[in-house]
């Protein structure tokens, strides 16, 4: 069975695959290990940044939502609570990682994969890439850093309208708005994403670490009111996935169907 993390470290820049093509790399408990590995490798003395990227033709779909109905039926708020802790511990080491994240996007990039996205400092997103806070869809709240970082990335009126709406959004539109930093042609992207992961494995160290500290300091947070931000982020997911309409919303995406919310 393949791994659903595969981690390479090359020229100093670890590189984080996620390696679910089938599910569109959908985030599932068994990525835990590969998601720790990865901020663990990247914040050696040797790395010099991490790079964030999907195996096939999506970035990542987000949570599986067959897991999630299954376990929210049996009642297993116990595993389900452990992945959403899984999404602060994620967001909060990627965004005080002393090192730059660059986020290599294509295809599908929703609900926490778009959070997942949005927890680097830098994105790269193909032609073919839409971007979605989907979560509103299903009667869930945004996770894994979401919201946090929609509303570092593009402002409170963005992150409302994307969040409430959960209105897709192609690439170029993405970059209008701040989201990615470039926009390449599908078969460009491991191309121009070599370029970019060897500005940053040449690039100075100690000064990237300063320069991304006082990014979040130059946004009113320290590493522990991100922490705050973050834990009541997931406080909010874990109510909401208790919820008639989140039950509803899944249960209806599933079955491939509008949903009837209370």
């Amino acid at each position: 069975m393949n791994s659903p993390i595969h981690i390479e470290v090359q020229d100093r820049i670890v590189t984080l695959t996620l390696n679910r093509p089938d599910k569109l790399n959908a985030i599932v408990p068994e990525m835990a290990d590969g998601f720790r590995e990865a901020l663990r490798k990247a914040a050696e003395p040797g790395a010099k940044g991490l790079v964030l990227r999907g195996e096939g033709r999506g970035f990542c779909a987000g949570g599986d939502l067959g897991w999630l109905v299954k376990n929210v039926e049996a009642g297993n708020q116990k595993e389900l609570e452990a992945l959403l802790d899984l999404g602060v511990e994620v967001a909060h080491g990627l965004r005080t990682l002393p090192k730059p994240v660059l986020a290599l996007i294509q295809g599908p990039c929703a609900g926490a994969g778009m959070s997942l996205a949005l927890g680097a400092d830098l994105r790269v997103a193909a032609t073919d890439a839409k971007f979605s806070m989907a979560f509103v869809k299903v009667g869930l709240h945004p996770d894994w850093g979401g919201s946090v970082m929609l509303h570092l990335a593009a402002g409170p009126s963005v992150a409302a309208h994307l969040m409430l709406t959960a209105d897709a959004v192609d690439a170029a539109r993405a970059k209008e708005l701040g989201l990615v930093h470039e926009v390449v042609d599908p078969e460009m992207l491991a191309d121009v994403g070599k370029v970019w992961t060897q500005r940053l494995a040449h690039g100075p160290g100690e000064a990237m670490a300063r320069i991304k500290a006082s990014a979040l300091r130059n946004a009113g947070l320290t590493p522990d009111s991100l922490l705050a931000l973050l834990k009541t982020e997931g406080e909010q997911m874990k109510t909401a996935i208790r919820s008639a309409d989140a039950r509803e919303g899944m249960q209806a995406f599933l079955e491939k169907r509008a949903p009837k919310f209370a």
